[in-house]
């Protein structure tokens, strides 16, 4: 686990060193996320500070911690104590919501002038785990021409259904390194990240995830790609 959190950490930092090595640093710059790893509740809580349920009832993603609510959830977080979690038993909430959302609004105006030029790709990664079929796990990022996230853009991203970190029903399923990466639309100021359990039956939304990251970077170029894996053959080098 600690091999895959460093790479999912590398991975990041090596898209910006890339950027930097072929003399885009200054238009390369991180996420703000908010409670990225959710660390900042006192575990079971309702909800997670930073992000904003939009589903309705009461079966909504809960900030957990520990042993397996069922029996395919993960035991432990992928990184720290906490991570968020759609299953209703961490809190003995009920069940209504279907399907479950929860996102967070990201101002990313600071990258105006990249965005602008159409040059500008957000890369983002994740923690993820899930091994329930009755449970499918997708997350989006939908932009906003304003920092308030009131209009918005064409060109939203959506990683569809997130593929399984284990076959069907494997207990205590593995956390694994998720990616969504796309073109943010010229005029964005801002960034929805939405996440989404959606359940075919039952009444706890067991999917999961932990960790997150991202960044606005440069569309690569053949330079920049070429520094990009360099970087990466090396870290993975070192991490072992």
């Amino acid at each position: 686990m600690k091999k895959l959190l460093t790479l999912h950490r590398l991975c990041g930092t090596c898209m910006l060193s890339a950027a930097s090595l072929v003399g885009l640093s200054v238009e390369a710059s991180t996420l703000t996320i908010l409670n990225a790893g959710f660390e900042s509740d006192t575990a079971p809580a309702v909800g997670a500070t930073g992000w904003t349920i939009t589903s309705g009832g009461t079966d909504w993603f809960t900030t957990t911690a520990g042993q397996p609510d069922s029996s395919n959830d993960p035991d432990a977080a992928a990184e720290g104590a906490n991570w968020l979690s759609g299953n209703r038993l961490a809190t003995g909430a009920g069940s209504s919501s279907n399907p479950q959302v929860i996102e967070q609004l990201v101002d990313i105006s600071a990258d105006a002038a990249l965005v602008d030029s159409g040059a500008a790709r957000l890369s983002l990664s994740f923690m993820f785990s899930d091994s329930d079929p009755n449970d499918d796990g997708e997350i989006k990022a939908l932009f906003y021409s304003d920092i308030a996230g009131i209009s918005p853009l064409a060109g939203d991203l959506a990683s569809g259904v997130l593929a399984p970190t284990a076959p069907d029903n494997t207990a205590m399923a593995p956390w694994d390194i998720r990616n969504l990466v796309g073109v943010v639309p010229t005029g964005a100021r801002s960034v929805k990240i939405e996440l989404v359990n959606t359940r075919a039956s039952g009444s706890a939304g067991n999917v999961h995830f932990d960790d997150f990251s991202g960044a606005i970077v440069p569309e690569p170029t053949a330079a920049m790609l070429i520094a990009f894996g360099a970087c990466l053959i090396a870290a993975r080098a070192t991490s072992r």
